[in-house]
This record gives C-alpha cells, structure tokens and sequence, in this order.
C-alpha cells in the first residue's frame, strides 16, 4: 500500500470533512448562499467566537487553519479540533440553538465566509438537497467525535502524538502545504494531544534524535511517515 493510501486510511476516522455540506446543491440554493454570504479575513490569534456565547451564523473557512478548544474554570485548555480549508465551524450550536462550548480561534491567517444565522436555517426549511447534507454531516461529525474520544484514550501520549501528527498531515496536505510539512507551536500541539508541554518537548526531542522529524520554530517536518505509522499499527 502507498504512503499516501496509509496515511488516509488511519486519518480519515478523525477528519470530518465537511465541506459536503455545500456540495452537490441546486444552482439556486448556492446562489441564495452567495447572496448573503460575507468575506472576512483574519490574522492568526483571531477569534470566530468564544465559549459560552450564542451563535451568530456559522463560518466557512476558505484558507487557513482554525483551531476549537474548551477552556476549565481552572484555565486548563483542551484543543477538541483543528479544521482546515473547506470546513463548516460552529453550525452544530446553531441548529441546536445552544451555547457554543468551545471557542474558536485563528491558528494562521485565514480567509472565511460567513453565513448568517437566519440565511443558513431558511435554506434548511427550503431545500431538501441542504438538510440532507446536513443530516448526514452530522452523523459523520458523530462518528469523528467518538473515534477521537475512544482512539485517543487507548494510546499512551506518544502514540497520541504520533496520530496528532499524521492527522495534522492531512489536514495539511489536503489545504495545499507540502507533504510533511506542519506549521503549529509545541503549546498548541499539547493542547491537542492532552498532555503537558514538557512530555511533548520530550517526545518530539526523541523523534529528532531518531531521525523521524526535524523540528524549526512552528515547523515540523515529517521525515519518516511510514515508520511513524508502524508506531501506531504495532499498538
């Protein structure tokens, strides 16, 4: 099997790709969308919205990285989800009609479409081919969010990063950086995998030392995708 064909069929469970719920629409449900739809950009440290507040519509990221994290009455923050070119953010809060329980923050400089709440339920009271999608992005998103849940928690930390990273890698390759290559700071990787900074440090020191990655500033380079993945099949 190819490198590539590997790699996706380990990360696909963890990926919602959810940008199918804009496809395959009736040229007049996507041009009502584009009728309404607002451009935004943002730069990196920018935030879509914060925990506890009501959502306003839901954003389509064009370009960019964006991650979602849960912050404690302690101030520990857990990173849920990093999404990537194409992606829907904060629709399931709409539909619901709650809180969002996390908040969202730019990881990069990002381009956004923004659809208004009320623009985004009247095209799901109208089209059939649009809360169709919507039914079965959510089933999958469920899906993702289990695998996360359950995954995560049979590995130990190392392979928790290890499978952060090659998810990153697709998430990466898929919005057009080069193979291999991620762009994410030591603190937010920790957040994502759940552990402290200093383990994360330590691991990612070891992979260096064995030659698997390169490490500069925000940059990671996946030297050894392979082997890395026999990390995680040999668990």
């Amino acid at each position: 099997m190819k490198t590539e064909e590997r790699i996706l069929k380990i990360t696909q469970q963890f990926l919602f790709q959810n940008s199918a719920v804009l496809k395959d629409l009736p040229t007049k449900d996507l041009s009502y969308l584009h009728n309404y739809i607002e451009d935004k950009s943002g730069k990196r440290g920018d935030y879509l919205f914060r925990q506890g507040f009501y959502p306003k519509g839901i954003y389509w990221l064009l370009s960019g990285k964006v991650k979602i994290f849960q912050q404690s009455d302690s101030g520990h923050r857990q990173t849920m989800y990093i999404y990537s070119n194409g992606d829907l953010i904060g629709y399931r809060q709409l539909l619901a009609e709650e809180s969002h329980p996390v908040s969202a923050v730019l990881l990069e400089d990002s381009k956004i479409n923004f659809i208004p709440a009320d623009i985004f339920k009247s095209l799901i009271s109208d089209s059939t081919a649009f809360a169709r999608n919507i039914l079965s992005t959510l089933a999958r998103d469920f899906t993702v969010w289990t695998n996360r849940i359950t995954v995560f928690q049979k590995f130990r930390v190392k392979e928790r990063l290890v499978l952060a990273l090659l998810i990153l890698h697709e998430q990466y390759r898929l919005s057009g950086s080069p193979s291999g290559v991620i762009t994410i700071t030591r603190t937010e990787l920790a957040d994502y995998v759940g552990a402290s900074l200093e383990t994360i440090v330590r691991i990612l020191n070891k992979l260096k030392t064995d030659n698997l990655l390169q490490v500069s500033g925000r940059k990671i380079v996946l030297r050894e995708l392979n082997t890395l993945m026999d990390m995680l099949q040999k668990e």
